[in-house]
């Protein structure tokens, strides 16, 4: 064999025991794999709608156009008690056959408009904590209302204090 081809050889074997292959630039071209979507929030209003009971219970919202949509996810078990009530409900379309439920706020019970919130004791009486973190005293409700502190509930006639009517959302925190 000649030096030549030794070298040429020898380059080779080199070239390929080599810890940094050439194959590898240490960037990943993202061309190469899929790209995951992230599922993007969603919003839906309309009136809840329950069928069923126990693990067979059934909520969907009918929005203002008529459609039904499946509501599914931990949030529709507290959903479930506001039946005919009116809701804006978030979350994504990353189930089959429905929309997952991340949180929701009941804005109408009865055909009147509701308060959705944390019934809390205060200075000037029972009020409630809504979902957006702020306060609202609630002179309406009477000292009858107090077995349902720390409770979320929905309350109307709110704004007028007359007929005030409220109803359990979800039990009380356990702190």
């Amino acid at each position: 064999m000649k030096r030549a081809h030794l070298f040429v050889m020898a380059c080779a074997m080199m070239v390929a025991c080599t810890d940094k292959p050439t194959a590898n630039p240490g960037t990943v071209d993202v061309g190469k794999y899929p790209v995951v979507p992230v599922p993007s929030t969603a919003a839906l209003s309309g009136r809840i709608l329950v069928s069923g009971i126990g693990a067979d219970r059934i909520v969907e919202l009918r929005d203002d156009h008529g459609d039904v949509f499946r509501l599914i996810g931990i949030e529709t078990i507290a959903l479930a008690n506001v039946d005919g009530g009116d809701a804006v409900v978030w979350g994504t379309w990353d189930a089959n056959p429905g929309f997952v439920v991340q949180k929701f706020t009941v804005t109408g019970m009865h055909g009147r408009p509701a308060l959705d919130g944390v019934l809390e004791q205060s200075d000037a009486g029972l009020a409630l904590r809504l979902n957006d973190g702020s306060y609202r005293v609630m002179p309406g409700l009477t000292w009858e209302c107090e077995a349902y502190l720390g409770a979320r509930i929905w309350v109307v006639g709110f704004e007028d204090r007359t007929d005030v009517q409220l109803g359990v959302i979800a039990g009380a925190q356990s702190r």
